[in-house]
Protein backbone atom coordinates (compact mmCIF):
# COMPACT_ATOMS: atom_id res chain seq x y z
CA UNK A 1 0.00 0.00 0.00
CA UNK A 2 1.27 3.44 -0.94
CA UNK A 3 1.97 5.35 2.27
CA UNK A 4 0.72 8.60 0.71
CA UNK A 5 -2.74 7.10 0.25
CA UNK A 6 -5.05 7.43 3.24
CA UNK A 7 -8.44 5.76 3.56
CA UNK A 8 -11.21 6.29 6.08
CA UNK A 9 -14.35 4.64 7.37
CA UNK A 10 -17.24 6.77 8.60
CA UNK A 11 -19.18 5.05 11.35
CA UNK A 12 -22.80 6.03 10.79
CA UNK A 13 -24.75 3.20 12.39
CA UNK A 14 -27.34 3.27 15.11
CA UNK A 15 -31.01 4.12 15.40
CA UNK A 16 -30.60 7.85 15.97
CA UNK A 17 -32.96 7.77 18.95
CA UNK A 18 -31.50 10.95 20.45
CA UNK A 19 -32.32 12.82 17.24
CA UNK A 20 -36.00 11.90 17.19
CA UNK A 21 -38.32 13.10 15.72
CA UNK A 22 -35.81 13.97 12.97
CA UNK A 23 -34.86 10.32 12.51
CA UNK A 24 -38.33 8.80 12.45
CA UNK A 25 -38.38 8.90 8.63
CA UNK A 26 -34.84 9.97 7.73
CA UNK A 27 -31.69 7.92 8.38
CA UNK A 28 -29.34 9.65 10.80
CA UNK A 29 -26.49 10.25 8.29
CA UNK A 30 -28.73 12.19 5.92
CA UNK A 31 -30.55 14.35 8.46
CA UNK A 32 -30.12 17.86 7.03
CA UNK A 33 -28.03 20.45 8.83
CA UNK A 34 -28.48 23.87 7.18
CA UNK A 35 -30.14 22.04 4.25
CA UNK A 36 -27.10 19.79 3.70
CA UNK A 37 -27.04 16.13 4.78
CA UNK A 38 -24.83 15.66 7.84
CA UNK A 39 -22.83 12.98 6.03
CA UNK A 40 -21.88 15.51 3.32
CA UNK A 41 -20.04 17.62 5.91
CA UNK A 42 -18.01 14.60 7.00
CA UNK A 43 -17.18 13.61 3.41
CA UNK A 44 -16.16 17.16 2.52
CA UNK A 45 -13.86 17.39 5.53
CA UNK A 46 -12.17 14.11 4.62
CA UNK A 47 -11.74 15.18 0.96
CA UNK A 48 -10.20 18.51 1.98
CA UNK A 49 -7.64 16.62 4.03
CA UNK A 50 -6.74 14.24 1.21
CA UNK A 51 -8.53 11.16 2.52
CA UNK A 52 -9.91 8.87 -0.19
Amino acid sequence: MDRSQVSAVILAGGQGTRLRPLTLRTPKPIVPLLNVPFLAYQLDLLRRHGVT
